[in-house]
């Protein structure tokens, strides 16, 4: 009976053992399955690749079954993303479904500790350290971050030089030692701390976040170079740390280098784009090198994500002018000016582009640039562009008030002087233009002792010089004498100021030409040459235009031996000159010289073929050296050049007859 009681519980026990195996193979499938998946799952997390991690174990843990490794993992995975509270959920259920999950302790204390949970942080690290007795290093270092936390140093100390006596060569505790100095302000040797800890293990998966907290610690130490330098460490080994392409970009921002924000910014921006700051820093640089058109997207999108930054409206509204967008640079404006009614700027900047022909919202536009006026009377821009208004439309002496005024805002700005002058210019008040420049004018320039400024100002002169003699073109002959006189005056206030101006000289002595004014001509041209003389010496041609003026000054004067002396030297600086032929042809006219005429004349007519002048006189000399029929033939070729030349059909007709009659003697 004992036996077969004995057999019998035997066979009892073969048979649950059978059934308990049958068991374990039919559930031993998905238990397989899930182990190699988190294996899988582990590979992803050691290579990096945290998004295929956290997709293969949340698809483990969708059966809801227990699995503290998975969770452990994920957690770890979910750190790596940043998605910090998600992390310590994942350590919590791992330490839940296992108390000796040391590893996930660990975690979970330092989450509950940057949540600021600094009671269940001490729990969990006097767990930890209760079941390992003490000597896993990490709950050391844990209670090291907790007495950071709670501003302990001396205790953070103790804890990471304890954590390192058990584990020496674990980075960790260095960096440790690095946040106490850190939280102690003591930068150079939390840096120091960081760098070995760095050099313990090079290839830690930390690396770009080691890096990336030297830059911080260098730029807490106000060691910009250097850390930028780490911070782009940091982005070479892990471009997805926007927050270091945000540093490097903003330690250029700061130090004006704008070239070198645009790239780190626009990392940071393809990694986020809810950034107002980025935008509008990116833009702004963007802006800062000239390339407005590039900025204005970026000013939008700074806007859109902070309608509240006024500062971006103005620049917008400045590159949607550059773009040609008109009418959404008024948007733009008339949004900064709701937002800032009182900003002068922002009304002159909204006046401005409603002033022009592209809007035509003249007297919107009006109204916004005096509005600009009341609330700062300090900038000459309002005054010149209501200005600017009425010479458009016209209304010339209503501009002149408005001109007035930004002189008197800004007497060293060239502009409204211009415009002052030309204000009577346009109205045909050449006189009154010289008097009532020169009457703001010179005190602006006795005023100034920069000699820059007095030259630059002394400019004006010269430009209203130019405008008033290119008005004469269109003016009736008859006023003709008085443009050029006063067009003479602008030039003699210029050279009053600025003696070395080659060009006043040369303009100056133009002006004497065509005004008959041999004298003036040819003193203003003399100065021309003088300060040419240098430059002539090297090369002749550089001389060659005033030495012609100033032979045909002298033809005015009478003064025939300086101009056939002047007139010579041109032919020897270019000997294919033919206005030199010409005009030594007719110096010799001049004197009844037909021989000496003729053979200039004939240089002259051989290498300017197609000008009529130049054969009319040839015939003229031709006929007074009663050599009728090459004239004849001069007069003809200068009827084809110039039928309506009646000069030259009258002479032909009379010499025509002559020499008709002379050849029927």
């Amino acid at each position: 009976m004992w036996i077969a009681g004995v057999n019998r519980r035997k066979g009892n026990g073969a048979v649950f053992v059978l059934v308990a195996l049958l068991v374990a193979g039919l559930a031993g499938t998905p238990s397989v399955a899930n182990a190699q998946s988190v294996d899988a799952a582990r590979a992803a997390f050691d290579s990096g690749n945290y998004d295929q991690t956290v997709s293969i174990l949340r698809d483990v843990l969708s059966n809801g079954k227990k699995n503290t490794d998975a969770h452990y993992l994920l957690g770890l995975a979910l750190k790596r993303q940043g998605h910090l509270d998600e992390a310590y959920s994942e350590f919590l259920i791992a330490v839940d479904q296992q108390k000796k999950n040391h590893d996930a302790r660990f975690e979970l204390s330092l989450q509950e500790i940057r949540m600021g949970r600094f009671e269940d942080a001490a729990k969990s690290i006097e767990e930890g350290l209760k079941r390992t007795k003490d000597k896993d290093a990490r709950f050391f270092y844990a209670q090291g971050q907790l007495a950071i936390a709670q501003e302990d140093l001396r205790s953070a100390e103790v804890q990471f030089t304890r954590a390192r006596s058990i584990d020496a060569q674990n980075p960790l505790y260095v960096r440790g030692l690095g946040d106490v100095y850190e939280a102690r302000n003591v930068w150079g040797l939390a840096i120091s701390n960081y760098r070995q800890a760095l050099a313990m293990e090079p290839d830690s998966p930390d690396a770009a976040m080691i890096h990336y907290r030297i830059g911080q610690l260098h730029f807490k130490a106000r060691q910009w170079n250097e850390s930028y330098a780490a911070f782009q460490q940091a982005t070479a080994l892990d471009p997805t740390m926007k927050d270091a392409w945000y540093q490097q970009g903003y330690i250029q921002y700061v130090a004006e280098r704008y070239p070198l924000v645009v790239e780190p910014i626009e990392q940071f921006v393809s990694l986020d784009q809810t950034n107002a700051e980025a935008y509008f820093m990116l833009a702004e640089s963007f802006n800062k090198t000239q390339r407005i058109k590039m900025a204005v997207p970026h000013y939008m999108k700074s806007i859109e994500l902070d309608p509240g930054r006024i500062e971006a409206y103005l620049p917008m509204g400045d590159g949607l002018v550059a773009e040609g967008r008109y009418m959404e640079a008024v948007n733009a404006y008339k949004e900064a000016v709701l937002q800032n009614a009182d900003n002068a700027e922002l009304h002159f900047s909204l006046g401005w582009v409603q002033t022009q022909p592209e809007v035509g919202q003249y007297d919107d536009g009006i109204v916004n640039l005096k509005k600009s006026i009341e609330l700062d009377g300090s900038s000459e821009k309002p005054y010149i562009q209501l200005a600017l208004v009425y010479f458009d439309q016209e209304k010339y002496s209503e501009a002149v008030p408005y001109l007035e005024e930004a002189i008197k805002v800004n007497p060293t700005d060239q502009n409204p002087y211009a415009y002052y002058g030309r204000s009577f210019i346009a109205q045909g008040q050449y006189d009154q233009a010289v008097t009532a420049v020169k009457a703001v004018l010179e005190p602006a320039i006795q005023a100034t002792e920069d000699e820059r400024t007095r030259i630059t100002l002394s400019n004006v002169y010269y430009n209203l010089g130019r405008e008033i003699y290119s008005a004469s073109r269109e003016a009736e002959r008859d006023q003709r004498p008085a443009i050029y006189a006063a067009s003479l005056d602008m030039y003699r206030a210029k050279v009053a100021h600025d003696s070395t101006n080659y060009s006043a000289y040369l303009n100056m002595g133009i002006a004497g030409l065509v005004a008959q004014d041999g004298a003036v001509a040819r003193d203003a041209l003399l100065k021309a040459l003088e300060l040419r003389a240098d430059e002539g010496e090297k090369d002749p041609q550089t001389i060659l235009q005033p030495m012609k003026f100033l032979g045909t000054a002298y033809l005015i004067l009478e003064d025939y031996r300086n101009a056939r002396t002047t007139f010579q030297r041109v032919l020897e600086i270019d000997p294919t000159d033919h206005e030199a032929y010409y005009r030594l042809g007719f110096d010799r006219v001049l004197n009844d010289d037909w021989s000496g005429a003729i053979g200039q004349l004939r240089k002259a007519v051989e290498l300017k073929p197609d000008q009529a002048s130049y054969h009319l006189l040839l015939a003229q000399a031709y006929t007074n050296s009663q050599q009728l029929a090459p004239a004849i033939r001069h007069y003809r070729e200068c009827l084809k050049l110039d039928p309506n030349n009646g000069t030259a059909r009258d002479q032909l007709n009379s010499v025509q007859a002559i020499y008709e009659q002379m050849q029927g003697d």
